[in-house]
């Protein structure tokens, strides 16, 4: 497949992933439109032409070229079927327009909204992608990947399916607490994990092969995954308290309980690695303290490290002494 289209399905798959783990609508809209702005690239790419630098322009002349570029799609497998959505040009042009908001004025939008545009951007990756594919005679699932590994170096990784365990995992447990309770379907979609998610990515390829493989980091991955759900539901908690003024559940009105859930919020983290600007030190040595200081702080409860701190800070006797004014 030509370079420049491949170039632009790695990017649509990019900002998908931003807007995916957006923790405003701002950030939503601007990276969801992003992701679609740059499949309208790769599709006017497969036909030949440059893509306008104006963005509505490029809006108007795709639209024109590809009006099913984005259709949904059932596909049968057997004895099943497979949905698979698309998105509507008349949408997509509203969504242009909240994208210009979002970037260039002050910006407010429902966060249920923001995250119905999310699904839409998804929907025009995965159908242009399905377009696409066919349109070079390629088989969807092919062509999704190489568009993955140009965008992260792998499409599942141990992680992904790491954190998919610790989902289907409170999942049962919903389902468990809804049987209990009498309220199995409604506790299930109202489940927090449903609305969280976790990934690991990165940009060398020897950090990609990690996280692609490795069983320990997916491991501690997860990990993060659960108390990340815990602190959403942390969060819902004291949402729900501050709305219904602290009244009991049973006490709030419907508008109240979904006002409790319509929010959004990202857990940011990041590693930003370079050179070790160490002096007439071996590496080794200086990678060997490093790695044990971490293994030292990994290890002891935080109350023992405060303890610690505490006792280096301490003046010594001979500090004492030195400090001494005679009379």
């Amino acid at each position: 497949m030509n370079e420049d289209i491949l170039l632009q399905l790695a990017l649509a798959k990019q900002y998908a992933h931003h807007a995916r783990f957006a923790g405003t609508p701002r950030q939503a809209i601007a990276d969801g439109y992003s992701a679609v702005d740059a499949m309208l690239s790769a599709l006017l790419f497969h036909s030949g032409q440059e893509p306008p630098r104006n963005h509505k322009v490029k809006f108007d002349t795709a639209q024109k070229a590809f009006p099913n570029a984005f259709a949904a799609e059932t596909v049968q497998d057997g004895n099943s079927w497979t949905f698979s959505p698309g998105a509507d040009w008349k949408s997509l042009e509203g969504y242009y327009k909240e994208w210009l908001s979002s970037r260039y004025e002050k910006f407010e939008m429902d966060p249920g909204v923001a995250t119905a545009r999310v699904r839409e951007a998804l929907a025009v990756v995965d159908s242009g992608i399905r377009f696409l594919a066919k349109a070079e005679k390629m088989e969807v699932d092919a062509l999704d990947e190489v568009a993955s590994v140009r965008a992260f170096g792998y499409k599942f990784s141990e992680t992904s399916n790491a954190v998919s365990d610790v989902h289907d995992f409170l999942f049962n447990q919903a389902e468990i607490y809804g049987d209990e309770h009498g309220s199995k379907l409604g506790t299930k979609l109202a489940a927090t994990t449903n609305s969280c998610d976790l990934d690991l990515t990165a940009g060398d390829a020897l950090t990609q092969q990690i996280i692609l493989e490795d069983l320990d980091i997916a491991e501690d991955a997860a990990r993060v995954y659960h108390l990340f759900v815990q602190l959403v539901d942390k969060i819902q908690e004291k949402r729900l308290e501050r709305i219904c003024e602290g009244r009991p559940i049973e006490n709030c009105t419907p508008e109240q309980i979904i006002d409790t859930t319509d929010f959004m919020v990202g857990l940011k983290a990041r590693y930003h690695g370079g050179i070790i600007p160490i002096v007439g030190v071996p590496w080794s040595q200086a990678l060997k303290g490093v790695l044990s200081c971490v293994t030292h702080v990994m290890n002891k409860p935080i109350n023992e490290l405060a303890a610690e701190a505490k006792d280096k800070g301490a003046p010594t006797d001979q500090s004492a002494e030195a400090k001494e004014v005679p009379s």
